[in-house]
C-alpha cells in the first residue's frame, strides 16, 4: 500500500548559512539561498511503501 504524506510550508533556518544570512569566507557574501534573510520556506512530499510483515522460514 503507497501512502503520500504532505509536509505543510513553514519557516525555519536557512542551512547554507546557519541562519545568518551571510556565507563567510575571504570576502562574506549575502547567502544565495535565503538571500540574506536566514530563513526559507520549507515542505514537502514522502511517498511512503508499506508492506504487510512476512517472517523468514529457517
Amino acid at each position: 500500500m503507497k501512502r503520500y504524506v504532505k509536509k505543510a510550508p513553514h519557516v525555519t533556518l536557512c542551512r547554507e548559512c546557519g541562519g545568518t544570512g551571510r556565507i563567510e569566507g575571504d570576502t562574506p557574501v549575502v547567502c544565495p539561498q535565503c538571500e540574506g534573510s536566514g530563513r526559507v520556506t520549507v515542505s514537502g512530499v514522502m511517498e511512503l511503501d508499506i508492506r504487510a510483515f512476512k517472517p523468514k522460514v529457517q
